[in-house]
């Protein structure tokens, strides 16, 4: 077997040929797959960040083509104890021993990088039997991505349900859903912008973004909140248009003038027909007003102003989310796959260590 090598994302020709391998292995068949386009992981990676860095990695079987990809994720101002990987192996190469010698790689990056904790996700079928409550065990037995993440000594730390929903959705539907929040938020105002933050808002929002890891389930995680303020804000933007996405935010703001929620949809150039539900929040000093439901109803609403043909969006929530799972219900998304985040501890630097 070949030693792995780390991939250059600058050179065109070597990102490609590990992007051909990586993406069909990741996706695997899943008819509802989601993750980065070619462009957009090119981006990702080329261009400067100063809050991650990403690592390629690739081993080539014998004949000299590509077997197995493994991609880094590396935070570098928070959950710096933290270190983010995916490891995908071409579909006839499998239990060769790829896998493995990525794996170990992947142990040694974590010690050469002070990390002790390292992170992986794995998208696992639902059980076939419909779907009234989600079975959150998804199939029967472990898959073949379970089987391995166990084996390289990761554990299933939490879990979200993927699901998705058709759009557009119809106008009568739209405005009975606002309608129906607006009877519990009155003194609230939503406010929405397209790809910008407004400049009088942006400290706002930087503030209660910097709060969702504290608020959003995560089970047993090992996490800290991140800090945001208006330059990482304008970074992310940066990074949207450069990588080709537009994206649709709303904002409660409060009787008192602070945001209570907010909620984004992104639409990428390079990957038509999806749209991603990023974060939604309503800080808990403000739930029970239905906001959840009025801030979801308006954004669709600004998408679908410009966004009319067909698409399916694709939003991620814990079973225990049942606040946010009940305002999806109402907006028609369904079940499709059962989103898995597993850990293992390489060290004594955990979170609540340091």
């Amino acid at each position: 077997m070949n030693t792995p090598e780390q991939v250059d994302p600058h050179d065109a020709a070597a990102f490609d040929a590990w992007y051909d391998v990586f993406s069909v292995a990741d996706d695997d068949g899943r008819p509802y797959a989601v993750g980065w386009t070619r462009e957009e992981l090119r981006v990702g990676l080329t261009e400067p960040d100063p809050y991650r860095d990403r690592e390629l990695w690739a081993l080539r079987d014998d004949s000299g083509a590509i077997a197995g990809t493994m991609v880094l994720d590396i935070p570098l101002t928070d959950n710096t104890f933290r270190l983010g990987a995916g490891i995908a192996v071409r579909a006839d190469a499998r239990r060769r021993g790829y896998g493995r010698t990525l794996g170990r790689v992947l142990d040694e990056r974590a010690a050469e990088l002070d990390r002790s904790v390292v992170a992986t996700q794995l998208e696992v079928p639902l059980a076939p039997p419909g779907i009234a409550g989600v079975d959150p065990q998804g199939v029967e037995g472990p898959t073949a991505g379970q089987a391995f993440a166990t084996a390289l000594g990761f554990s299933v730390a939490n879990f979200e349900v993927h699901r998705i929903l058709e759009l557009p959705l119809a106008d009568a539907v739209l405005d009975e859903l606002a309608a129906e929040a607006a009877e519990r938020h009155q003194g609230y105002e939503l406010r929405s912008w397209r790809n910008r933050c407004p400049d009088d808002l942006v400290d706002a929002f930087a503030a209660l973004l910097s709060t969702f890891l504290d608020e959003a389930p995560t089970g047993d995680l090992e996490l800290e909140a991140e800090h945001w303020d208006a330059a990482r804000i304008r970074q992310v933007e940066q990074q949207n248009v450069t990588q080709g996405r537009s994206s649709w935010t709303t904002v409660a703001i409060a009787p008192d003038g602070t945001l209570a929620g907010h909620t984004e949809l992104v639409v990428g150039r390079h990957d038509p027909g999806k749209v991603l539900q990023w974060g939604t929040l309503v800080s808990p000093a403000h739930r029970g007003h239905r906001l959840g439901l009025g801030l979801k109803a308006r954004n669709h609403r600004e998408l679908q102003r410009t966004h009319d043909e067909p698409l399916v969006a694709h939003t991620w929530n814990g079973e225990e989310n049942t606040a946010m799972n009940a305002v999806n219900a109402k907006l028609g998304f369904r079940p499709v796959e059962r989103h898995e985040e597993w850990q293992k501890f390489v060290g004594a630097r955990t979170l609540a260590g340091h």
